[in-house]
């Protein structure tokens, strides 16, 4: 509709979007014994309730289309590296990736090596999963970190210049 006096009205753009995969791969151990035993205090400064810390490395791989099983089994093998992942299961999560917005040099590579490995994959790239544990309560419970105590621990396991914190996996 052109009104008079005023330039044509742009017609609305179609956006159209191509559904994509994405696949998670559980990896290794993120936080070394050395490094969790360095962290602890300091989380515990943030809450007493925090009596430990582990993380492990989950790679996302995203693609067009589902993989096959033989291409998850090529990813699985070439994303199985490092100490396996011995800490807890469950926990306070706190999810460290790279800046959002941004495709890290770990991703561009693991791309690559990917594409040479005869995977039709979109990206890989590698996220960090911290568990804290927390005390429990003298009826077995626990009481979940308030949410400045969450935003607190997440600062102190991320660098706010590289890295993005993600309220789940």
């Amino acid at each position: 509709l052109q009104r008079p006096g005023h330039a044509p009205t742009a017609r609305a753009r179609r956006v159209t979007s191509t559904p994509k995969h994405l696949t998670h791969f559980e990896g290794g151990n993120a936080l070394s014994g050395f490094r969790a035993q360095a962290l602890l205090p300091r989380l515990q400064a943030v809450s007493p309730r925090i009596t430990g810390v582990a993380a492990r490395f989950v790679h996302w791989v995203c693609s067009d289309v589902a993989l096959s099983h033989g291409d998850t089994d090529k990813l699985d093998a070439l994303l199985r590296y490092g100490d396996p992942y011995e800490g807890a299961a469950d926990g306070t999560l706190i999810v460290v990736a790279p800046r959002l917005g941004t495709v890290s040099p770990w991703a561009s590579k693991a791309s690559d090596i990917a594409h040479n490995c005869g995977l039709a994959v979109r990206r890989v790239e590698r996220v960090t999963e911290y568990r804290l544990t927390l005390k429990t309560g003298l009826l077995g419970g626990n009481k979940a970190l308030t949410a400045d105590e969450l935003t607190a621990a997440a600062a102190l396991l991320h660098d706010r210049m590289t890295e993005s914190v993600l309220p789940a996996r």
